[in-house]
């Protein structure tokens, strides 16, 4: 039972190991962050759902021997230890020619949808960096109010009164390395994941002649579904970087 050690009834409350893996498991907080990468005349549009999956932590706070000479131990929250995990949970790519009218009711139509739908939290991140205002005003008109991410050379991110300003090498090299680390799992057998590592695959690092770095795909080759996942990924980052996060055990 969980409890407080010593006489002062404001100090910690401490629970014992079975307790805090129940607590634990109970806990397990979600967050969702859909990104869309809007396509126009040439280029589909993909659409990336990123859940953010918290465990929460614990440490060993006490230990108490008892008459028997055997040890019982307390534990207490501990949010450093914290174990984070993303998931791409859904990805997908709108054929080619979809309306902007279409593709912000299919959006508006899978933010209707559980878990999306039931999680306070969810975020919509859209990459604004051909499209301007104009997409963005029609998601407000049906009480949808998007982030707008726009993509630009360099290495830097930035934040205006617009959204955000993030650099295309930063996006990908952090998608890239998480998969490789791990640190970004895929669900199941997502329909278009083949594409996405094709995607993946056709990134290349180019140098400009004033020695600046750029990252883009090669020359004829999509990068629709790249951008979607690495919108969405960086913003699940980002948002949690940026605030203090309650977590209540």
């Amino acid at each position: 039972m969980a409890q407080h050690i010593g006489g002062d009834t404001s100090m910690t409350v401490y629970y014992s190991p079975e307790e805090i893996k129940t607590a634990q498991v109970m806990a397990i907080r979600s967050v969702f962050t859909v990104g869309v990468d809007l396509g126009q005349t040439t280029d589909p549009t993909a659409i990336a759902v990123i859940e953010r999956e918290t465990l929460p932590g614990c440490s060993l706070m006490h230990r108490r021997i008892q008459r028997d000479g055997s040890a019982r131990e307390f534990w207490a929250p501990d949010p450093k230890k914290d174990k984070v995990t993303y998931i791409l949970r859904h990805l997908e790519r709108l054929k080619l020619g979809t309306s902007y009218t279409e593709q912000v009711a299919h959006v508006h139509s899978l933010l209707g949808r559980p878990p999306l739908s039931n999680t306070p939290r969810t975020a919509l991140i859209i990459d604004q960096t051909g499209v301007g205002r104009a997409v963005f005003d029609m998601f407000k008109s049906i009480g949808v109010y998007p982030i707008g991410c726009t993509i630009t050379a360099g290495e830097n991110e930035t934040q205006t009164d617009e959204g955000y300003r993030v650099a295309k090498l930063q996006l990908v090299s952090r998608l890239q390395a998480m998969l490789h680390s791990g640190e970004l799992e895929i669900a199941g057998d997502l329909p278009d994941l083949v594409a996405l590592k094709k995607e993946l695959q056709n990134f290349r690092v180019n140098f400009t002649q004033a020695g600046n770095m750029t990252f883009a795909a090669r020359v004829g080759a999509h990068d629709d579904l790249v951008l979607a996942v690495a919108i969405a990924l960086w913003y699940a980052e980002y948002r949690y970087q940026t605030q203090v996060v309650c977590r209540d055990l």
